[in-house]
């Protein structure tokens, strides 16, 4: 309790710590699609906003440019969307993403507060963990037509997924980093949680996010310890003896193309999105600059894609749903957003090497499975991702500042 966030808001610390635990009580209060969680995120973008108030906009314009072209975007898309109530109700998760990025300027003044965030990013995955026992004692409720996949406290094997991803990387960041140091009792801590996060990771049968954790590791392997390439090569061939993994992974490379449907072949998940894609490309094309208005491809669907019957879907790729949303300047402003935070990473590199290289390796896999999911839409997974991105934007450049300064000193 004794950081720097908690300090600055304790309602704010409370609510981010305990989001990811509470889509089962928030998915309760839901009346016409709109609940308690509608509520929270309102809260954390007027709390955003009152903030900014009170300290008179003294954000570093860095802070804006980061986000300001996705989110200007985004405005106008609103404004040209045929569904305005849906399309702001979507944009408003990203606001919340925004804001909680951008607060982080107020409560990361030094190392210790940044390693505060990462911990409470890793505690925040015991009360899920209590959901994954209730789970396997009571394993009806999470049967899929994929089969038994874990959602712990998530709505989705997807979402909880993905959060184990950053929660694994941010144990082993706690594990390597060089710069900023954890109390042993943590890294204990950290250990347990990511052999056990690794162990329910592969239960959810998400691939995407196997493929993300891997990317991790092998960036990782790459740029600082090249002997966990070996160990991943191993555990790797170990795991592909698991029937479950062994099925999910080969089902991606079944070779069902769309030229199959004519013989009855079912499409593969990734072969099916690839035909959606394709169909929606036209209508990209049509409206390239600003797009059809944000989240309206679920909308559109049936228009360019009749096959399905009746059934909507969203793009399962983010740039091909933000390219169809907001057109190709909202997919620049999107890149525009990850790119600026490279950026900061590649600048820090030279401190803390092995924690840095994590760093890189967790924004690079977002980027990568954004390739084949809608990455944007897993709001409770997202806090936590921007919260990390955002501390660690401003402490590089806190540091930066403060280098420049002591050079300065010298100088004089």
């Amino acid at each position: 309790m004794v950081n720097s966030f908690y300090i600055f808001s304790p309602l704010l610390f409370y609510i981010v710590f305990l989001r990811s635990s509470l889509d089962p009580v928030l998915e309760l209060t839901k009346v016409a699609g709109i609940g308690m969680g509608a509520v929270l995120n309102l809260l954390v973008v007027c709390f955003f906003v009152i903030v900014c108030f009170i300290k008179k906009f003294e954000l570093p314009r860095s802070f804006f440019k980061v986000w300001s072209l996705f989110i200007v975007t985004g405005l106008i898309s609103l404004v040209i969307s045929p569904d305005k109530l849906g399309s702001a109700r979507s944009f408003f998760a990203v606001l919340t993403y925004y804001s909680i990025f951008s607060l982080s300027f107020y409560f990361i003044k030094s190392r210790e507060d940044f390693a505060s965030i990462i911990k409470l990013v890793v505690y925040s995955a015991v009360i899920p963990f209590c959901f994954v026992f209730k789970e396997f004692a009571l394993p009806a409720a999470s049967y899929t037509k994929d089969g038994f996949r874990l959602f712990a406290s998530f709505s989705h094997p997807n979402i909880f997924a993905f959060y184990l991803v950053l929660v694994i990387s941010m144990c082993f960041y706690a594990m390597k980093s060089k710069v900023i140091m954890f109390e042993a009792s943590f890294i204990k801590h950290a250990k347990l949680i990511l052999f056990f996060g690794i162990i329910c990771l592969l239960i959810t049968k998400t691939r995407s996010a196997w493929a993300a954790l891997l990317f991790v590791f092998i960036f990782y392997g790459l740029l600082s310890e090249r002997r966990y390439l070996l160990y991943l090569f191993v555990l790797g061939a170990v795991a592909m003896f698991i029937p479950s993994i062994q099925e999910r992974v080969v089902d991606i490379f079944s070779g069902v193309t769309a030229d199959d449907l004519a013989y009855g072949e079912v499409l593969n998940s990734y072969a099916w999105r690839q035909i959606v894609w394709v169909a929606s490309w036209d209508y990209i094309i049509a409206k390239p600059f600003f797009g059809h208005g944000y989240d309206t491809f679920s909308y559109y669907f049936l228009e360019f894609f009749p096959l399905e019957g009746s059934s909507k879907f969203d793009a399962h790729n983010a740039y091909v749903q933000i390219a169809f949303d907001m057109g190709f300047v909202g997919v620049i402003g999107f890149l525009t957003i990850f790119f600026s935070i490279i950026k900061e990473m590649l600048s820090y590199y030279k401190f803390d090497k092995p924690g840095t290289a994590i760093l890189l390796g967790v924004i690079l896999s977002y980027m990568l499975v954004c390739y084949s999911d809608n990455m944007f839409f897993y709001l409770s997974y997202n806090w936590y991702f921007w919260l990390v991105m955002g501390s660690f934007y401003y402490l590089s450049r806190l540091e930066a500042s403060s280098l420049h300064r002591s050079l300065h000193a010298v100088n004089v």
